[in-house]
């Protein structure tokens, strides 16, 4: 959730490059609704840092549950009694791991972007600092938080009876924004794009064919 949220808060400034793109130009007007994305992107981003204090939390309480060290306990009472023993599955070790660790980094940086946001922290910050931190940064905590996501889910994916309801699950359902904008910004990131990008925001336009013919004829 707290990835899904998060790509929802990085999302419109990715818009908002193709639709310079495809403008060619950085001197027009957003759409309305594009432009109260835009600017709400800060409370977005605070929903996300919530929903990752929240994450985080309930993973911690989990091996105090009830249930699970009913589960638990039952397991080791069974093995136990029939006399058998799981074997190590080096596979799910590295799988486990790396979601526990792409998680700790996705929450750090998330840390890193509510901290960055403070009035008092971003007035001592240059605009160069606070940008990298919000943009590059931000984009950074999306793909550590849906690769989190990814091996969370892992092989889930190919067993019918995640799929109950034939509806997907829900860890599916959260991956689908993210992955999109990461999607989207590869794609933004191409030399090509990435040079006309980079040019229209220094103040090229591109010029309009039928405004060079209406002047040739005018002349």
């Amino acid at each position: 959730m707290s990835s899904w949220s998060q790509a929802n808060c990085c999302l419109p400034g990715v818009i908002a490059a193709f639709l310079q793109l495809y403008r060619g130009t950085k001197y027009r007007h957003f759409p309305d609704w594009l432009d109260r994305w835009m600017l709400c992107r800060k409370q977005l981003g605070l929903v996300a840092l919530c929903f990752a204090f929240l994450h985080v939390l309930y993973t911690l309480i989990i091996p105090i549950r009830y249930y699970v060290r009913f589960k638990l306990a039952a397991s080791t009472i069974s093995a136990i009694r029939e006399n058998t023993t799981s074997v190590f599955d080096t596979t799910k070790a590295w799988c486990v791991d790396s979601y526990y660790s792409m998680g700790i980094l996705g929450f750090g940086l998330y840390l890193l972007l509510g901290i960055s946001s403070l009035p008092s922290v971003s007035n001592a910050l240059s605009w160069r600092e606070f940008s990298f931190i919000q943009s590059k940064l931000g984009y950074l905590t999306v793909f550590f938080c849906t690769f989190h996501t990814y091996l969370y889910g892992w092989n889930k994916f190919l067993k019918p009876s995640s799929y109950k309801w034939y509806a997907p699950p829900a860890y599916l359902l959260c991956l689908v924004v993210p992955s999109l904008l990461i999607v989207l910004k590869l794609l933004l990131l191409l030399p090509c794009v990435d040079r006309s990008l980079i040019r229209i925001r220094q103040g090229w336009e591109r010029s309009d064919p039928e405004d060079g013919s209406a002047k040739a004829l005018l002349t």
